[in-house]
């Protein structure tokens, strides 16, 4: 199968909120839970070896699934598969906001490992506005991934479960589409105002 963002966004986040569904329907949630977690694991694993690269975007996704499955094993309760993104949204986007602190961003670590270094002039890198773009960026990230997650938390506890499952399979890419758009469209627009 060739390696597409629809065949990623298809196997990883689509299949395993319907094997999940299926599992509680039967009420067998937690082998759900279960199956659904391993599945996401392995079409991870499968897109990894076919690619034969490790990248940060992919870390995110592994550190998404393993907490997931792991979670699973340790509470025994189908619902951590409901929570899991939950708790996940509000840790990456913690991540971002506490990377601020560092000397590289997590967002400049990922762009320059996505784009290359040499993606960005010297000029540009070693200028007075490099860094503070990248702090606005993880500020914005992090914000957008703690958000997510709240939206996240209050339909979990407002819709029925089956248009939970279908927001949870659906919000993520557009997110993080939409993170990206604007991660490529405003370091332009910052650099260029300030050139």
């Amino acid at each position: 199968m060739a390696y597409t963002p629809v065949n990623r966004i298809l196997l990883g986040a689509v299949a395993p909120t319907l094997i999940y569904y299926v599992g509680r329907k039967l009420d067998h949630a937690l082998a759900g839970a279960l199956l659904a977690s391993l599945w996401g694991i392995g079409v991870m694993a499968w897109f990894l070896l076919k690619e034969k690269e490790f990248d940060g975007a992919s870390g995110i996704g592994a550190a998404y699934a393993v907490s997931e499955l792991a979670g699973l094993l340790v509470t025994k309760n189908p619902d951590w598969f409901l929570l899991s993104p939950i708790v996940s949204d509000w840790v990456v986007g913690g991540v971002f906001m506490v990377s601020m602190l560092t000397r590289r961003p997590l967002i400049q670590v990922l762009a320059e490992q996505m784009s290359g270094k040499n993606a960005f002039p010297e000029s540009i890198r070693n200028g007075p506005h490099y860094r503070p773009l990248w702090l606005r960026l993880s500020l914005v990230w992090g914000g957008a991934y703690v958000l997510k997650g709240v939206f996240k938390w209050i339909s979990l506890n407002t819709m029925p479960v089956e248009a939970y499952l279908t927001l949870r399979a659906g919000l993520d890419w557009p997110v993080i589409i939409g993170l990206m758009a604007f991660s490529i469209w405003y370091p332009r627009r910052y650099w260029t105002a300030r050139a």
